[in-house]
């Protein structure tokens, strides 16, 4: 208990001191230096300016915009989605994922760009993002859990929260030794949650599906629970008509690197066929499910390039520039922290300081993030 107290202080005055930066216009004027200038670590021992002529993109990764409902680990408020919307428009070019796979093919000084993307397909994507992107013109490309879609229930995950929402103040599971879960808060039941699914993430997909059934039985989910979270095909058309992009996220959101060949296959072939069936038109944008590198893995991308796809997201944290793998491509999963001086400060530091988490592996991947990159 006195750990998170800890933790909770310290995070408390990180954002006391980063809301000072913000309003006080440090951060404006660090704005304008990392236009042309990023700091560079030398192998731990300090670090140096660089002036830097080549462009550099930060994709931005959502996952619903809402505090209603599921997905219970993420609750962005739309007014702060909003806030984030506009801050981006006034500071920095905005792309889609095609502009900037374009830009990264053919190299230039084009300066700092970002890139809006979701995943998933939450309802919210539709009925308080959407409006918001089309205010401020914001291209946006969403990746479609086709299954879900197609179906109208929440991903695997989700049940997982809802069933610890409905779960009794002691819970008795067998992960790979046996756990007692006290659940006597929310807090407690989000965290276990967590936990839960970041075991299920690390164990071969057929064993986390058999956990799953299990669970079901277990804690039962009402029909009631599971539908209404998930965007319509009729939404999702209404949405392309207008501009947004939409992209390959699996049918049954598993972890990539936990399937063998031939289900790695169907997951994605299938979600590719289905979503190109339903809107009309080809799909060649895919993103891995949790997105992180121990979920990626190694043989995806031929796959991938095989079944016509052109670029593959991750949320693997870091800047994408030219030259980058187009089927590994960073992004920066934006969480519910309602500070917009926060969501500056974040973005600002990635573009000024480049840090690449799969190279360096500085910022922690099992918080409540990760559950989707987090997503």
């Amino acid at each position: 208990m006195a750990a998170e107290q800890e933790k909770r202080l310290a995070v408390d005055w990180r954002h006391v001191v980063i809301e000072g930066i913000y309003r006080s216009g440090l951060l404006r004027a660090c704005h304008g230096l990392s236009r042309r200038y990023e700091w560079v670590d030398k192998n731990g021992r300090g670090g140096r300016f660089r002036n830097v002529r080549e462009a550099r993109y930060v994709i931005l990764g959502y996952h619903r915009v809402g505090t209603e409902g599921a997905p219970l680990f993420s609750r962005l408020p739309g007014p702060v989605f909003a806030r984030q919307m506009q801050y981006i428009r006034r500071h920095y070019r905005i792309l889609s994922v095609r502009q900037m796979v374009e830009e990264l093919r053919n190299p230039g000084d084009q300066g700092r760009a970002v890139v809006v993307t979701f995943d998933d397909g939450y309802l919210g994507t539709y009925t308080e993002a959407f409006p918001v992107l089309q205010d401020y013109q914001i291209p946006a490309t969403v990746y479609l859990a086709a299954g879900a879609i197609e179906n109208g229930d929440v991903p695997w995950y989700d049940r997982i929260f809802l069933q610890f929402r409905r779960a009794g103040s002691t819970l008795k599971l067998l992960l790979d030794r046996p756990r007692s879960f006290e659940l006597r808060s929310d807090a407690a039941r989000i965290e276990a949650a967590t936990e839960i699914v970041m075991y299920l993430r690390s164990i071969p997909d057929e064993q986390r599906q058999d956990w799953c059934r299990r669970f079901d039985r277990m804690v039962p989910l009402a029909a009631g629970d599971l539908h209404g979270a998930m965007m319509s095909w009729e939404q999702v058309l209404r949405m392309r008509q207008s501009g947004v992009t939409f992209g390959a996220h699996t049918m049954t959101h598993p972890v990539a690197s936990r399937l063998g060949p031939e289900e790695l296959r169907k997951e994605v072939a299938e979600s590719k066929r289905l979503i190109e069936q339903r809107l009309s038109s080809g799909v060649d944008e895919f993103a891995f499910p949790f997105g992180k590198p121990r979920d990626c893995g190694n043989a995806a991308a031929t796959l991938l390039a095989e079944l016509g796809f052109r670029t593959a997201l991750t949320t693997i944290v870091g800047v994408n520039r030219p030259g980058a793998d187009l089927f590994r491509l960073r992004r920066l999963v934006i969480g519910d922290d309602p500070s917009i001086s926060m969501f500056a400060f974040k973005l600002h530091q990635l573009f000024f300081h480049p840090v690449d988490e799969e190279l360096s592996l500085p910022i922690p991947t099992a918080d409540r993030s990760s559950i989707e990159g987090a997503s």
